[in-house]
Order: structure tokens, then C-alpha cells, then sequence
């Protein structure tokens, strides 16, 4: 079973949530009844889409190579690193010393390239934190899986003090000029599975006139309620 909580403002700006169990093997049943068939021309067409795919890999490659040559790395110390929920967890970086990088943190939704020590490939992570956060306090913060094996569980490993290195905030972020004004766009649905909740709380708190709109809604997607990060956060909105 899956677990989704879906959230939804009122015109008294106040969030409503509830919990909802979804089936999880729908596409797995799906596969199972309409799996898919390989015709003869695709089977003479294999080994030029794999060249084809295999020279468009190079190419990303290359073009992420000559990206983080050019990437500015500052230091900064870690704040908290403490569990959000299963496999997931909440981490701080305190940017303080780094105005620069803190104000490169102009809208919800964006992110930045963070590496650990003695560690050189770096892990992309969404902002959790709002842009606001940033300029007043000068902290980041993110939602971080420890997946195995990645640059993300070595930082999930790390403790208070111990210093990263972060690239400046990247994105356009949400454009929220795009449903704007409020009074035009009532309706607004968000959607969100496992971290990907991360830059959706920057964007809740960022703030998009929510407030102005009759119905805004947040459907967020959990296995189940263990994995579901920022419940406390959910039950301060209601």
C-alpha cells in the first residue's frame, strides 16, 4: 500500500489534510496484462538506437565535465543532521560566512550542487528551506534520501561541524508568475512523492498568494506514514 496525504487550503487559509490509501501494484497489473511486444524492425533498428544512445550519454557527460570544471565551491560547516523519517533525513547548512551564497537563494524551487570530504562527485539537492530563510538567517536546508552508495548517504553519515562544499543555488525555480494573479488562478494542485516534498515546503512557506486562492490543494505521496517526512510541519498548517 501506498500512503498519500493530500492537503488543501480553504479561503481561511487554513490546511486541511487528510490521508488517503492508494494500491500500489496498479502499473505492475497494468505490465502484467498489456506487456510489450517487440516487432522485427525494431529488432534490426537495436544496435543504431544503442550507438545513438550511447553517443548522447558521451555528450551529457562531457557537458556535465565542462560544467563542474567551472563550479565555485565554498566551504560551509553543517548545522543538523538528524532522521525526518525512514531512509530520509534533515539537513542544515549553516551559509552565514557566505552571503554571497545565500542570496544566490532567490526562489522556491531551486537547488545546488553539494560535495562531501575526499569526495569529489557531488550530489544535487532541492532547497527545502524558503528563499527567506536564507537571506535572514543564513542557513540552507534539505530533505536528503541516503540512497546506498551515494554522495547523499556519506552527507546522511556526517555530524554537526563537519564542513561540505556547496555550489551556488541553481534553477529558475517555480515560476510562479505563470498563475499569477491569484484572482485569475483559483486552483492550484500540487503533487509530491517521498523527497520530492522537499522544494514544495520551500514553496508553501515561500508563500504564492495561497491565501488569495479558493482552492489549493497538495497531494503527497509516502509508502506508508514511516517514510513520510515533515508530518510536524502538515499538523502546524492545520
Amino acid at each position: 500500500m501506498q500512503t498519500l496525504c493530500y492537503g488543501k487550503y480553504n479561503r481561511s487559509n487554513q490546511f486541511q489534510i487528510h490521508i488517503i490509501c492508494v494500491l500500489s501494484n496498479i502499473i505492475e497489473d497494468f505490465n502484467s496484462q498489456f506487456p510489450l511486444r517487440t516487432s522485427s524492425s525494431m529488432t534490426l533498428l537495436k544496435p543504431l538506437l544503442l550507438r545513438r544512445n550511447h553517443l548522447r550519454r558521451l555528450s551529457v557527460f562531457a557537458a556535465a565535465a565542462v560544467r563542474q570544471d567551472t563550479t565555485v565551491w565554498t566551504p560551509a560547516p553543517l548545522s543538523t543532521v538528524s532522521p525526518a523519517a525512514e531512509s530520509l533525513f534533515h539537513v542544515t547548512v549553516d551559509v552565514s560566512d557566505s552571503p554571497d551564497l545565500a542570496v544566490s537563494h532567490t526562489k522556491a524551487g531551486q537547488y545546488l550542487q553539494l560535495r562531501v570530504p575526499y569526495v569529489e562527485k557531488p550530489s544535487f539537492l532541492a532547497i527545502a528551506s524558503p528563499p527567506s530563510l536564507s537571506a535572514a538567517k543564513g542557513v540552507f536546508e534539505f530533505l536528503v534520501k541516503s540512497v546506498p552508495g551515494s554522495t547523499a548517504e556519506l552527507l546522511c553519515k556526517l555530524q554537526k561541524g563537519d564542513v561540505v562544499e556547496l555550489s551556488s543555488a541553481m534553477g529558475k525555480g517555480f515560476e510562479i508568475d505563470l498563475i499569477s494573479p491569484p484572482e485569475k488562478y483559483q486552483s492550484v494542485l500540487i503533487f509530491a512523492t517521498g523527497s520530492g516534498i522537499s522544494p514544495i515546503r520551500s514553496l508553501i512557506e515561500d508563500g504564492f498568494a495561497a491565501d488569495q486562492r479558493s482552492d489549493v490543494r497538495l497531494y503527497y505521496g509516502a509508502r506508508n506514514l514511516e517514510r513520510m517526512a515533515y508530518k510536524v510541519f502538515f499538523i502546524l498548517l492545520l
